[in-house]
């Protein structure tokens, strides 16, 4: 509501500076004018919600980036870290990320598994093993720089969403994807039950290394995200890698 209640505060000031030349000929003249630029600003001011998002975004926000040593702690307590308020955790502006995909994949009638069922690069883990995917975290949590938040997805139909996952085959499942060394290079952990966000879909939270095989794998997949398109459309590219 700032970039609104700014223009409002601006007529009624601006109102009341005019009011004194309205007896004399320039009086309807200034008017006019004025209302020409009221209506130039007010059509370039953004909508509400995106004004907000703005605001997130150029704040620099209380919540350090965590650390590798963090996100590994946690990864091996969930439950003790966040009882002590520790672990990753999303700044504001990922935030109202979230809430634009959920509010986009609605626009376009279906939901975020089901974007991630069609779009997802989908590996099989041996002959009967399940079906997963490795892909970026749209709303990653807030990390040090050289780390990167990425998603282990586990197919509903080879996996139910509801699934207490093995975390001893989490680094072998990412090497389907990508060459990593062990914990020197990723960490991953699946979510407790009660922090599971999507839990129709059973996966894990993946934080790796920065490389260029990474930057390759990120790449590919903004050629195949509708979601990554309608970003950089919308003038938010750098936000998912353009």
């Amino acid at each position: 509501m700032v970039g609104h209640t700014a223009a409002h505060s601006f007529l009624r000031d601006a109102s009341l500076w005019l009011a004194p030349y309205m007896r004399d000929q320039a009086g309807p003249v200034l008017v006019a004018l004025l209302v020409i630029l009221i209506v130039i600003l007010w059509r370039n001011l953004p909508p509400d919600d995106e004004q907000e998002e703005m605001a997130a975004l150029q704040s620099p926000g209380s919540d350090p980036r965590a650390s590798w040593e963090t996100i590994c702690a946690f990864a091996a307590d969930q439950a003790g870290e966040a009882l002590a308020e520790r672990g990753p955790k999303r700044t504001a502006a990922v935030e109202a990320r979230y809430k634009r995909y959920s509010e986009w994949c609605a626009s376009r009638g279906h939901t975020g598994v089901e974007l991630i069922l069609a779009t997802a690069l989908w590996k099989a883990v041996g002959a009967d093993g399940p079906r997963v995917a490795l892909e970026p975290n749209i709303v990653p949590y807030h990390v040090a720089a050289g780390i990167e938040h990425w998603v282990l997805w586990y197919h509903p139909e080879a996996t139910p969403g509801g699934t207490d996952l093995d975390p001893a085959a989490f680094v072998a499942h990412v090497r389907l994807f990508l060459d990593v060394d062990g914990a020197d290079e990723c960490c991953c952990f699946q979510n407790l039950p009660e922090r599971r966000s999507v839990p129709t879909m059973a996966h894990a939270h993946v934080f790796l290394r920065t490389s260029s095989a990474l930057a390759k794998l990120r790449a590919e997949r903004r050629l195949r995200s509708p979601w990554a398109e309608a970003e950089r459309l919308g003038g938010r590219g750098a936000e998912v890698g353009f």
